[in-house]
């Protein structure tokens, strides 16, 4: 009775946890039967990783100096992706560099988004991301193969606002339409009898293409035709040796996961984590002379 009892107040308190997030996350808003908490710590979030299944995790992200693999930004995230996660970047890049001026920066696929693309452009960044795989053009020309037609096909106009399918008509946007994305098609009538049907929307699909985006598709189709040159290709292709080494180091180093519970403990633990990590390099860059004594008493900890 005494272990039911006990049992009963954790799930009264877990869900009160639940109520008052959601209800600061999603304020008047009914709470979806699937939303979850954990029990002991209730500002995780659950997390997909891959090859061990879903977990309450946190999204630990860090901003490399290109020169010397130096962490300058780092942050804790609640959420399970990274679509959101470059203009907290960019803030904690400033306020451990002083706001030092930023050149370049590259991101992978996973940073891909709107507000991601957008953050950069405010920050008048020269960002350089890879793109979805439906925003890419298929290797193949639409007359040399039946393939099925992908969003690249479809020529964009920012002037109006507006798309032109592979047949020459033009997707106008939905103003009624109150999806979360912007929806922009053609009419049916017009799919209806369109020779290149069975290659855009099928034949068992109700006449009528549909290309949805958002508003910041006129800055994502940029990064499309600019992720295309061999300059950008060459600038991220540098991406993987930069932002990816000190992850390695940092788990080989025996940090496999965070000691301490609640987003403020699991933010001051990574912080010391990335300052360990950074008097490491520095050492390391002053002693084969990689950077200059003067050069390392300069750099401030992303800490």
């Amino acid at each position: 009775m005494q272990f039911k009892q006990e049992r009963l107040e954790k799930i009264q308190e877990a869900k009160k946890a639940l109520e008052e997030r959601e209800q600061a996350l999603n304020p008047d808003k009914p709470i979806d039967d699937k939303k979850q908490i954990s029990f002991a710590d209730h500002d995780a979030r659950i997390m997909g990783k891959k090859g061990s299944g879903y977990q309450y995790s946190y999204n630990a992200q860090i901003s490399v100096d290109s020169d010397n693999g130096i962490i300058v930004g780092q942050h804790i995230s609640q959420h399970a992706n990274d679509k959101q996660e470059v203009k907290p970047a960019l803030e904690a890049i400033a306020e451990a560099t002083d706001n030092a001026s930023i050149g370049k920066m590259s991101e992978d696929n996973g940073y891909y988004s709107g507000p991601n693309l957008q953050a950069f452009d405010d920050a008048n960044i020269d960002a350089y991301m890879a793109t979805d795989r439906q925003e890419k053009p298929a290797t193949e020309g639409l007359e040399d193969s039946d393939r099925k037609f992908v969003k690249a096909d479809f020529i964009y106009h920012e002037a109006d606002d507006s798309f032109t399918c592979p047949a020459g008509e033009k997707l106008i946007y939905n103003t009624a339409s109150k999806a979360k994305h912007k929806s922009y098609r053609v009419s049916k009538d017009i799919c209806r009898d369109c020779p290149l049907r069975k290659r855009c929307s099928g034949d068992n699909k109700d006449p009528g293409k549909v290309i949805r985006t958002d508003r910041h598709e006129a800055i994502r189709q940029a990064m499309n035709r600019k992720m295309e040159t061999k300059e950008a290709k060459a600038v991220y292709e540098r991406r993987k040796v930069i932002a990816e080494p000190p992850f390695g180091q940092i788990k080989n180093s025996g940090f496999r996961g965070f000691s301490v519970r609640g987003k403020e403990k699991v933010a001051g633990e990574f912080s010391l984590v990335c300052s360990a990590y950074n008097f490491k390099k520095i050492v390391k860059s002053v002693s084969t002379g990689s950077i200059r004594l003067e050069e390392a008493k300069r750099l401030k900890m992303a800490a």
